[in-house]
């Protein structure tokens, strides 16, 4: 599960930046619903809402790390827990999907649009909801851990 979600991510998310990057220049806005939902071709050389622009080596480093990072919680704790196994594959895909462009373009291609938020793309959604759900997970784990061992 693990290993098929990450490289579907993968797929998915630079499928669909390849599109943005082929049809769309960089700055330019389509609506898709308009007043909700743009396409917006946007080149993020920083972090999440567009902080520490142009520090790639230390992006790439920290990609590294936590791609690390995920195999190791992935060996531990996921390869028995499918809902874990999902959420890791969730975050490492996106993880690779962002660093792929960080390393071959010193940027990430972002285009989903909802202006009232920092553009993002599917990558960036990946990590977020299988962190989301990462927490979910470890909270009901810790919670059912309380009720086993008679905790309040």
């Amino acid at each position: 599960m693990f290993y098929l979600v990450a490289i579907l991510i993968v797929v998915i998310d630079q499928i669909t930046k390849a599109i943005v990057r082929g049809a769309m220049p960089i700055g330019e806005s389509l609506p898709v619903i308009p007043g909700f939902v743009y396409l917006t071709h946007i080149a993020n050389s920083g972090a999440a809402f567009g902080i520490l622009q142009n520090y790639q080596v230390i992006f790439l480093i920290a990609a590294a790390v936590v791609i690390s990072l995920i195999f190791y919680f992935q060996r531990s704790l996921g390869k028995d827990n499918r809902a874990i196994g999902l959420s890791l594959g969730l975050v490492m895909g996106g993880a690779i999907g962002n660093l792929i462009d960080r390393a071959t373009a010193g940027a990430v291609t972002d285009f989903i649009d909802f202006r009232f938020w920092p553009v993002f793309n599917v990558a960036d959604s990946a990590v977020v909801i299988g962190a989301i759900f990462l927490g979910i997970i470890i909270l009901g784990l810790a919670k059912e851990e309380r009720v086993e061992t008679g905790q309040p």
